[in-house]
């Protein structure tokens, strides 16, 4: 399948444009092994579809997962994402710093317990389910725990960047 690897690296730069980050170790990993590559994919394939969220709870799961795992990149690639999903800057800084109220908050305050400090939040939870629904739930678990993951993958890898305080800043 290597002659698939020219075609495949073709299209992880157009996804870099498209999402303002280098993918240097997709670009690794479909150089390694195009079986890898495919399992990588059906991953996230899995992870990020959006079906059952209107998009701000959606990204706000994703920003809240890719922070909690990381603040380089990964974070700065889930900005770019939002805000092309038609988040505003102004709701963008909300979610990153935690200001965020109403449903909003309880998917920060959701997301913060679960990926970042791997606990439990039942009135987070009920205030989801209350606004979302079960699918919507399962859906930002989904988000938020998916967000999170990319960043380990990297790191495992050796791809991993330390924070970007310069994005950070002009966002908060």
């Amino acid at each position: 399948m290597a002659f698939l690897t020219p075609l495949t690296l073709a299209m992880v730069k157009q996804a870099e444009k498209r999402v303002g980050v280098t993918f240097d170790y997709v670009r690794k990993i479909a150089q390694t092994d195009f079986g890898l590559l495919l399992r990588y994919n059906k991953v996230f394939g899995f992870l990020d579809p959006r079906k059952h969220l209107p998009a701000k709870a959606y990204h706000a799961a994703r920003l809240r997962g890719a922070l909690a795992a990381d603040c380089g990149t990964c974070v700065e690639a889930e900005i770019n994402l939002a805000l092309q999903a038609g988040l505003s800057k102004t709701l963008v800084k909300a979610i990153l710093n935690s200001t965020a109220d109403g449903p909003l908050g309880a998917v920060i305050a959701l997301t913060d317990a679960v990926v970042g400090g791997k606990q439990d939040a039942p009135d987070a939870r009920a205030d989801v389910l209350k606004a979302y629904g079960e699918a919507g739930l399962i859906e930002l678990s989904f988000a938020m725990n998916g967000a999170a993951l990319l960043p380990g993958v990297k790191r495992a890898m050796g791809y991993a960047t330390t924070c970007n305080l310069s994005m950070m800043k002009a966002l908060s």
